[in-house]
């Protein structure tokens, strides 16, 4: 067999069946995985460099163009191809190829093509992936710590078949203590998990994320269980440092979920070492000046510059008022 000639690689593939999903996928060469990597790339690349994140902008194309060719390769059998309801597939491939058996759930398999030529019979077996169940705490917290952390690493913990049903997306984090406010945490750096169902409303004239992932400093608000800490869902406070050498987070518009309204609580004029300021496309002016009111904020030539918040002391008052409430028997 010549290496530069085309063969058609026969046989047969079966995930473990523990699922009503048989089908195992036969990609030559990852091809699909790479360009799939090359989306992603162009698409962050889109995010950081595009201004408002504007999807005329050319490197949005760009992004529209490589998912153009993966749609293509998927279904292109020249490079993609699946099993039958028997667990028989043909690919044609040269000898120096890979192929990758891929299955829902299952660890990917890769094998040359001058290697499976070699056997008798090709008959590949995927295993099961290995799955961490996640942790399930019926019983009440028993500590609350809350803390200014700098952001160290947060990475996501796949739900994967063990946790089919599972309502939240779970992923870990580990910060920093930079200072304790409450609960006195006594190691200098903490890990936590955080479970999330849903976010607000996308809106895309907020300039402020939505995620505490996305803040390099926050104030946050962590519950201790038996074996794990995890933080109380979707509170946290972006925190930053005053000239005054205090942290306080800037007031936010409504719509976010730690929205405080300045209504209910007072926010206080802030001097911030670095001004709180973003740029908005002057198409949702409306919604800014309803979103950031001029008592607050200061709103001129395209520019937010918001001038009020609340000092981290306070936050915790206001928090305790609120969103802490089922937690008053740990605070007293």
């Amino acid at each position: 067999m010549v290496f530069s000639q085309e063969i058609t690689v026969k046989g047969k593939a079966f995930n473990s069946g523990k699922f009503n999903n048989r089908v195992v996928y036969i990609i030559k060469n990852d091809t699909i995985n790479k360009q799939r990597k090359h989306s992603a790339s162009l698409y962050a690349n889109w995010k950081k460099n595009s201004k408002f994140e504007n999807r005329k902008d050319n490197s949005y194309q760009e992004v529209s163009k490589s998912n153009d060719v993966i749609k293509l390769l998927l279904e292109n059998k020249n490079y993609r191809t699946s099993t039958d309801s028997l667990g028989n597939f043909e690919i044609k491939a040269k000898l120096p190829d890979s192929l990758f058996f891929q299955s829902e759930w299952h660890t990917t398999k890769k094998y040359l093509v001058a290697d499976l030529v070699k056997k008798k019979k090709i008959n590949i077996k995927l295993k099961l992936e290995p799955c961490e169940v996640w942790p399930f705490h019926p019983e009440k917290p028993t500590k609350l710590y809350l803390f200014i952390g700098k952001k160290i690493k947060l990475w996501g913990s796949p739900s994967s078949y063990c946790n089919v049903g599972a309502l939240d997306s779970r992923s870990l984090a580990k910060y920093l203590i930079v200072k304790n406010i409450y609960g006195n945490f006594k190691k200098d750096t903490i890990q936590f998990t955080s479970y999330i169902h849903s976010a607000p409303l996308e809106q895309n004239y907020i300039p402020f994320k939505t995620s505490f992932a996305d803040y390099d400093y926050c104030l946050l608000y962590v519950l201790q269980y038996k074996g794990e800490l995890i933080q109380v869902k979707y509170l946290y406070d972006d925190v930053y440092m005053t000239k005054e050498g205090k942290w306080a987070s800037p007031l936010k518009p409504k719509g976010l979920f730690n929205t405080i309204s300045p209504d209910l609580y007072k926010p206080t004029k802030m001097n911030f070492i670095t001004p709180i300021e973003f740029e908005y496309e002057d198409r949702f002016g409306n919604e800014i000046n309803q979103s950031f009111p001029k008592n607050y904020n200061t709103i001129t030539d395209g520019k937010i510059t918001v001038n009020y918040g609340y000092y981290v002391e306070d936050l915790f008052e206001i928090r305790k008022a609120e969103w802490l409430k089922p937690y008053d028997y740990l605070m007293k």
